[in-house]
């Protein structure tokens, strides 16, 4: 089962200006939902890591792509 911001951001791809016209398919939109929180996860394993953390060689990387991600 896909989580609720998963859903919210799969359901984005509707809103931008190529796709607004498209109606939304909720199955798809569900399938994109559950592959986001896959790699949400493993975003998160990957913070766990020392070289993720302070002071470690990909702090700046994950500060810059990671964070942002799993914050919105």
């Amino acid at each position: 089962m896909a989580s609720e911001s998963a859903l919210q951001r799969a359901a984005q791809a509707w809103g931008k200006e190529k796709t607004s016209g498209k109606e939304m398919d909720t199955e798809l939109a569900t399938a994109f939902a559950e592959i986001i929180d896959e790699y949400r996860e493993a975003l998160i394993w990957c913070g766990g890591s020392e070289d993720f953390g302070p002071g470690g060689k990909a702090q700046e990387g994950y500060n810059k792509i990671v964070r942002p991600l799993l914050d919105a």
